[in-house]
Formats: C-alpha cells, sequence, structure tokens
C-alpha cells in the first residue's frame, strides 16, 4: 500500500513526463490527442444505443490481446449487454476503431488518478474486464471504490516474473486483490497466482487464445506463399529474433548445404523485418552458402533454398505450409507462440526459455513440443523431415494438445455473467 501511496505523490510528474514524451513520440501524442475525442464518441453511443442493457467494458493493450478477446466478443449476447472495447496502444486502436465485435470502441486513459475517476463515470460499465496482464493500479482501484466488478481474464504470471521481486511482491500481493475475480488457463498458472491472490477469487477457465488460434487456423488459406511451396516439405523457422542466430549458425554448420533445395525448403519469418533486422540473417545465410530471397522479390523460375518472408501479421497462417517448425526467442526473453503451428500439425521445436509461457511448458512435459539447447540438437530435428510418418505423429500430438483445450472462452463468458 506504501507503494500505491508513492505512485500517487508521482503522478503529477509522470504526467509531465508524459506529455513531454508526446512532443518526440507519435504513439504518446495520438493517444493524448484522441483519447478524449474517442471516449466522448464511446459515451455517445451509450446514449444512443444502451437502454435496458448493461454496460460491459472490455480491455486490450495492444493486437496480442485483441486476438485474445475476439472470441469471447464473438459469444457476448449484445442484446443484453452493450460492449465497450479500450485499446492502449494506437496501432491497433487506428485498425480496429470500427470492429463490429463490440458496440463503442475508445482508448484506456493513462494510468492517472484523474483520468481513472473520469473514465469510469463518464462511462459507466458495470463490469471491468482485462486479459492477460495489463493491469493499472489505479484504474483498479477506483473501478472497487465505484462499484464496478474488476475481472481478470486469461491471467498470466510466471514464477520468475518481477512483481516477484524484493519491494514488489507487497504491492503486487495488494493489487491483486482488489480484483473479484481471476480467471486462468491452468491449474499451475493458478499455483503461481495464488502467491498473491486470494484461493476464493481465482479459478481456472482455459485461455480464449486457443479458440481463436483454432477458429484462424479452419479459416486459413494456402495463398500466401507461391505454388512452388505447396509441393515441397517446408521447415519453418517463425518469429525469429537475433539470439536465434548462432542456434541457426550452428544446424547449418551440422549439414549438407544442399539439405535444402528442390524438395525440402527453409522459411524463415523474423519477428522484425526491417532492412537492419534481416541484413544479419542474409549474412548468415550467404556465409553458409545458402541462396535465398525475400518474399517481395520472390522468383519462381529460379527459387532460392531458403525464402525469407519480410511481410508481418501472416505467421499463424504460414504454419500450414509447415511440417516441422522452430520458434524463436527460446534462447533469450522467451518463446513465442508455440500453439499457432501446433493447431496447423507442426513439428513444434523451441530453445530452452520456456518458463514465461505455460502452453510450452505444459508441452515440453507432455512431449507435444520438443526443446532443443543447441544447433547440433535442431539438426537432427531438421533430418527427421526426410521421416514423414515420426514428423506425422508428433504434429497429431501437437495439434491434439491444442483441440483439447477448445471452448475457454465459453468457460470464460459463463464465470463473467454468471
Amino acid at each position: 500500500m506504501f507503494i500505491f501511496l508513492f505512485y500517487i505523490i508521482l503522478s503529477p510528474i509522470i504526467l509531465g513526463l508524459i506529455l513531454f514524451s508526446s512532443v518526440f513520440n507519435q504513439k504518446i501524442r495520438s493517444h493524448l490527442w484522441d483519447g478524449k475525442k474517442s471516449v466522448k464518441s464511446a459515451r455517445s453511443k451509450i446514449d444512443l444505443s444502451s437502454e435496458g442493457k448493461k454496460i460491459i467494458l472490455f480491455h486490450a493493450a495492444s493486437a496480442g490481446e485483441y486476438e485474445q478477446l475476439k472470441p469471447i466478443l464473438k459469444e457476448v449476447d449484445r442484446s443484453q449487454y452493450f460492449t465497450i472495447l479500450t485499446f492502449f496502444s494506437p496501432t491497433i486502436f487506428e485498425k480496429e476503431n470500427n470492429t463490429e465485435l463490440a458496440d463503442a470502441v475508445c482508448y484506456h486513459p493513462f494510468d492517472l488518478p484523474w483520468s481513472a475517476i473520469l473514465f469510469f463515470i463518464k462511462l459507466k460499465p458495470q463490469k471491468y474486464i482485462i486479459t492477460r496482464h495489463d493491469v493499472w493500479p489505479f484504474h483498479l482501484y477506483f473501478a472497487g471504490l465505484l462499484g464496478i466488478q474488476t475481472i481478470l481474464i486469461n491471467a498470466n504470471l510466471y514464477p520468475n516474473s518481477t512483481r516477484f521481486y524484493f519491494g514488489l511482491k507487497s504491492f503486487n500481493r495488494w493489487l491483486f486483490h482488489q480484483f473479484d475475480f481471476i480467471l486462468t488457463s491452468s491449474e499451475n498458472l493458478k499455483n503461481t497466482i495464488l502467491s498473491l491472490a486470494p484461493q476464493s477469487i481465482v479459478k481456472v477457465t482455459g485461455d480464449s487464445r486457443f479458440d481463436q488460434v483454432i477458429q484462424r487456423s479452419r479459416n486459413s488459406k494456402r495463398d500466401l506463399l507461391p505454388s512452388i511451396f505447396d509441393n515441397t516439405q517446408n521447415i519453418i523457422l517463425g518469429s525469429t529474433v537475433d539470439s536465434d542466430l548462432p542456434t541457426l549458425s550452428q544446424t547449418l554448420d551440422a549439414m549438407d548445404k544442399n539439405f535444402f533445395g528442390n524438395d525440402i525448403r527453409l522459411i524463415i519469418v523474423p519477428h522484425e523485418v526491417g532492412d537492419c533486422d534481416l541484413l544479419p540473417l542474409e549474412n548468415l545465410l550467404t556465409e553458409k552458402g545458402l541462396s535465398h530471397q525475400r518474399l517481395c522479390v520472390f522468383n519462381e523460375v529460379n527459387p532460392p533454398q531458403v525464402l525469407i518472408v519480410n511481410k508481418v501479421g501472416i505467421l499463424a497462417d504460414l504454419y500450414t505450409y509447415g511440417k516441422i517448425a522452430y520458434i524463436g526467442a527460446g534462447f533469450s526473453t522467451g518463446v513465442h507462440s508455440v500453439i499457432e503451428p501446433a493447431v496447423h500439425k507442426c513439428m513444434v521445436v523451441y530453445g530452452p526459455r520456456v518458463d514465461i509461457l505455460d502452453e510450452a511448458v505444459e508441452m515440453t512435459q507432455t512431449g507435444a513440443g520438443l526443446m532443443i539447447h543447441n544447433g547440433n540438437e535442431l539438426a537432427e530435428i531438421f533430418k527427421k523431415i526426410k521421416h514423414p510418418s515420426e514428423i506425422e505423429k508428433l504434429g497429431n500430438r501437437a495439434y491434439q494438445f491444442v483441440i483439447e483445450k477448445e471452448y475457454a472462452s465459453t468457460r470464460i463468458l459463463n464465470e463473467i455473467f454468471e
């Protein structure tokens, strides 16, 4: 509680820093300029269309959280509930501010005491629902004071989280006690969350990300890559970062450079696709003697051994082309999404840093995913592409892991509204 009081005292300074940063940061400037206007627009829509309905506010910080909310928003009974969707990121707000999945869309204010109070007084929601981990202390505290039910869904908390750091754990324990309900995806996560929250408010419902991944896979089309990739066995490196390059280098050293060719091709999808991000990868491939091209200049007449996909937003659908999928960042900040390739029956492989992603931990424990510790191990897995029965077995195991977690959105909505 002392930290919260200190946070209140610092609020004017924080506001000053936000205003100063807005001079140099376009995203902050957009948030400040358009924030009040968007809330006013949401209030107008409430006055026009909410009569007889309960007002429910769903918050998604950015694109990732919005993907988690999509299957839930699709199931909300709009005849009974007026849904407000808030974003913090200008990037996703500008793209989705007219989405049909909600009755009104607006910015979520910066976490300042006066902003939080005015926000809730203007919109008057009966429920304030946050997904994943975008927890704002002032908004959570004042929502409680105003009698607004607060719910955290798809809650994620790993043992090495900064929330457990010395001096912060007591504050986060107080913070998590402000929720009325916390809904999480597994018993493992529940046990970690109970370090901060009372047992009476924490329930296991599953994670709506599984529903979104499953729904997206059922609508995916194989028209994203040139037709040549329909007839080859493809290994996909998804969401790779710089820390994956040493492992890839060791992998390629352990393999025949002619391994990739007419029948087997390597598709690399970097997490960032700017020239400064692609050049180190391209230099490595050149050094190893592998021909490569970016998707934007792909030549089907003279196809390379390695395709570099320099386009964002399509990775989840690209996995439909793959037999083996290596997921990036497992040697640094933490492995990225492992369920996106799993739902497409890929054999899923990743580095050792899985602690921040509960499903990666569970996939490793159940054998639905494979953890590697160096490039030599990854090379041996790549070679398995010549043994289709083994890959099919592991791909089906990964797929089954995802399918068994379907319908979490329905369970989450039942808890929210019952």
